[in-house]
């Protein structure tokens, strides 16, 4: 099967906020394993070129992103109050997952069948691939699948 392909904005998009710092942000971490970012790189079977996958950006108590492969971008999520609680749970538990993540400098955009979670903390970025193998696995695509419905909720009833 072919390399599927994304297109540069979206790209862009998911390297702006994977670069974002906590001094940019204004937030003072209260501990080296605090997640102030969060990345998901969520592929999607579609056979349109840039429709294979989205990203979700979680910026701290600020900002819901929903970034498409295409470049499609949908901002503002965050306004939305069950949006919000549920990022603020995964952002809250997401540290619970470090110990079986690496850290990494390679941010990299590349397909998977399986989501790719970026974690950035003051230590650096965390990587894994959520298999699912594992209970951590499973924890974390639970927070990110709450997400991803209040989501589908918010954008249904507007």
């Amino acid at each position: 099967m072919g390399e599927k392909k994304v297109y540069s904005a979206y790209l862009d998009y998911r390297n702006q906020v994977l670069k974002y710092t906590n001094e940019e942000m204004n937030l003072t971490l209260t501990s080296d394993d605090q997640v102030y970012i969060a990345v998901f790189d969520i592929p999607l079977k579609s056979g349109i070129v840039g429709n294979q996958t989205e990203t979700l950006a979680l910026v701290f108590g600020l900002n819901v992103h929903l970034y498409h492969g295409s470049g499609e971008v949908i901002t503002g999520l965050e306004k939305d109050e069950d949006i919000k609680k549920a990022m603020t749970s995964l952002m809250i538990s997401a540290s619970q997952i470090l110990s079986v993540m690496e850290l990494t400098e390679n941010t990299e955009f590349y397909n998977s069948e399986h989501i790719r979670a970026y974690l950035k903390t003051r230590k650096g970025i965390y990587f894994r691939e959520l298999t699912g193998n594992i209970k951590e696995d499973k924890f974390m695509g639970m927070l990110l699948n709450r997400i991803m419905k209040e989501i589908s909720k918010a954008q249904v009833n507007k």
